[in-house]
């Protein structure tokens, strides 16, 4: 079967890069609410055109797109993807217009390319090219793509929960994936949860000069020393009963772990730093990279940030707080966690303006699915595939893990530059990516359980 199909892909390479391109020029960003129905109804269309029954579930936000070729089989596949992308922004540090897939040297530019939009290209062609091919797709087909996970994904449970039954598969495909720093493909097991927070402060009625700091409070300042409280120089979080539910890793995740390579010394190079956090290396930083926890400021606002001077006392300042959370932590937990150091530190001023998150969740290593993804990335890229039993980033993956084993396997590579300007992908993995779809569903026939 494959063969006959890969020439077809092979054939056709460039239509499946000109359908990327339509998707990526509808500049659908969910922070911003633009262009989202666009996307999903793009989306939409394309799934109708290969015979699957699709449909736009409303949420209190922006929709979910579904689709669903039932064949009558034995097992089912499932794709969980996004239709929406990160800001373009900064603009000025794109080398071509974001929103205008270009192609260099044997690459493709564009935002969204390599996350998510590549992927759900790959995962629609490896249908079209299976039907445009005269094969019989022998699985059932399942998909799920939301417009709000750059967001947190904070409806996609009111989805999740009318529809639980459509969610069950067999095997389900997560967004994202693609190779390492070598070059090697990876798939990823699971997702660490997330608390997002903003956090604001305000100590005076207006800005004043900042001749009066002798006298009046000071809003930043308050709020650094309430950030400091936080966490400590050697990156322990301070917060009173923050680690009480950290699980351990497994030993069946220690083992896969082990063998795994960080491959320390070219990431130190690629961000141009001289050592990890502590100096963290080896097998204690395996530890730290699959199962640490962690407190991060992704932002702070307050006061003259312009060109030039400008004396000024701020009346009010914030500050964006994730907290990345392992197995068995619970986002509300930390939350309560949260306010209460704040209270029992004396900085009860410091309001938690809004807060967003979900736990944690994992497809166990040792699921048959898993080798059944091993098994179609071997026959086209080459090679076993590097399982990580989970991911450090996060995801609504937690709604899914008790319906479906979910794997992340995707297009893009270690240089994809994913929420950064110049997002980019390999046009070699864009294409071998539609083969390990098309190899995966052939390979799902198989019988495990």
């Amino acid at each position: 079967m494959s063969e006959k199909v890969f020439s077809h892909i092979d054939d056709h390479i460039d239509d499946a890069i000109d359908d990327l391109a339509e998707f990526c020029s509808i500049p659908s960003v969910a922070t911003k609410g633009e262009n989202m129905l666009d996307a999903a109804n793009l989306v939409k269309s394309w799934l109708e055109s290969l015979g699957l029954e699709t449909a736009l579930h409303e949420t209190s936000g922006w929709p979910v797109v579904t689709g669903e070729m039932d064949v009558g089989a034995k097992r089912t596949l499932l794709f969980y993807n996004h239709y929406d992308v990160q800001p373009a922004e900064p603009f000025d540090l794109w080398k071509s217009p974001p929103f205008e897939l270009s192609r260099r040297n044997g690459r493709l530019y564009a935002r969204g390319v390599a996350d998510n939009k590549g992927d759900i290209v790959t995962r629609i062609w490896a249908l079209k090219a299976l039907i445009e091919s005269d094969v019989e797709i022998p699985v059932n087909i399942k998909f799920v793509i939301e417009g709000e996970e750059e967001i947190g994904s904070p409806h996609l449970h009111e989805f999740v929960r009318k529809n639980e039954d459509f969610i069950k598969a067999d095997g389900g495909i997560w967004e994202f994936g693609g190779s390492g720093i070598d070059d090697r493909q990876e798939a990823w097991l699971g997702l660490k949860g997330l608390l997002y927070v903003q956090l604001e402060v305000k100590k005076l009625k207006m800005d004043s000069h900042s001749a009066n700091a002798c006298v009046l409070p000071s809003a930043p300042y308050r709020l650094v020393w309430a950030l400091n409280s936080l966490k400590n120089e050697d990156g322990k979080i301070l917060i009173k009963g923050f680690y009480d539910d950290v699980n351990t890793l497994s030993n069946a995740e220690l083992e896969i772990i082990r063998n795994i390579e960080l491959y320390e010394d070219d990431v130190k190079e690629y961000y141009e730093i001289d050592q990890f956090v502590n100096g963290l290396e080896g097998h204690e930083l395996q530890i730290e990279f699959y199962n640490g926890p962690t407190c991060n400021i992704c932002g702070i606002g307050s006061g003259w940030q312009g060109e030039g001077s400008k004396t000024v006392l701020p009346a009010e300042a914030m500050v964006k707080v994730d907290f990345r959370l392992v197995e068995s932590m619970d986002p509300n937990d930390i939350l309560s966690k949260l306010q209460n150091h704040f209270d029992s530190e004396g900085f009860s001023d410091i309001e938690i303006a809004w807060h967003d998150g979900y736990p944690a969740a994992k497809t166990p290593v040792d699921h048959p699915f898993v080798e059944v993804v091993n098994t179609a990335n071997k026959r086209v890229f080459g090679h076993d595939i590097t399982i990580h039993p989970t991911n450090p980033g996060s995801g609504p993956l937690y709604l899914f893990k008790d319906h479906v084993p979910m794997v992340s396997i995707g297009c893009s590579d270690f240089y994809s530059r994913a929420h950064s300007p110049n997002e980019t992908i390999k046009i070699e993995n864009f294409s071998k990516s539609i083969k390990r779809i098309i190899v995966l569903i052939e390979e799902m026939t198989a019988s495990f359980d």
